[in-house]
């Protein structure tokens, strides 16, 4: 499932973020603020830039919101295995002899299981849209940045963008 879901998603360009891709890594990104940063300093201009790491994210999802956005491409036998995957689930805390109650999650998706971190991407692949700024994504983590010679006007356009990505 997890395979055939990637391979939909890069055949199609769906997935914009480099986190769980196939020779993607965090090194991209960080390469290419470099670059930028030198060539910014090489020109006497500033880079501004902005680091969002969510926490907890995964607790949080809306499997309405997931099931949407899924919709759109993903059909058939495939959408049904997924909508089955995040509904009904439970969990139950066990500490020592001792259960909690079964608690059913109104979000959220599972942690630890190998076709979450798709799922997530999914999700969260439309966040750079709308930002004017240059973006890199990977995971559960976003950044942005300007480059240029004022440094109230990169502040103002990453306040933009901060404002967008909040929305």
């Amino acid at each position: 499932m997890v395979s055939r879901l990637k391979w939909y998603l890069e055949f199609y360009s769906l997935n914009v973020q480099s986190g769980f891709r196939h020779r993607r890594r965090t090194t991209d990104h960080i390469m290419r603020l470099h670059d930028i940063v030198t060539k910014s300093l090489a020109n006497k201009h500033h880079v501004l830039a902005v680091f969002i790491d969510t926490k907890k994210v995964y607790y949080k999802v809306s499997k309405d919101v997931l099931l949407k956005r899924l919709k759109i491409g993903i059909n058939g036998n495939m959408f049904s295995f997924i909508r089955s995957f995040l509904s009904n689930r439970s969990f139950q805390v066990r500490v020592g002899s001792s259960l909690s109650q079964i608690k059913y999650p109104a979000n959220g998706i599972p942690q630890g299981i190998i076709l979450s971190p798709v799922l997530f991407s999914i999700l969260i692949n439309d966040l750079p849209d709308g930002v004017r700024s240059r973006t890199a994504l990977y995971a559960d983590d976003f950044s942005f940045w300007e480059s240029g010679s004022c440094i109230r006007q990169l502040n103002d356009l990453c306040q933009q963008s901060l404002t967008k990505v909040k929305k």
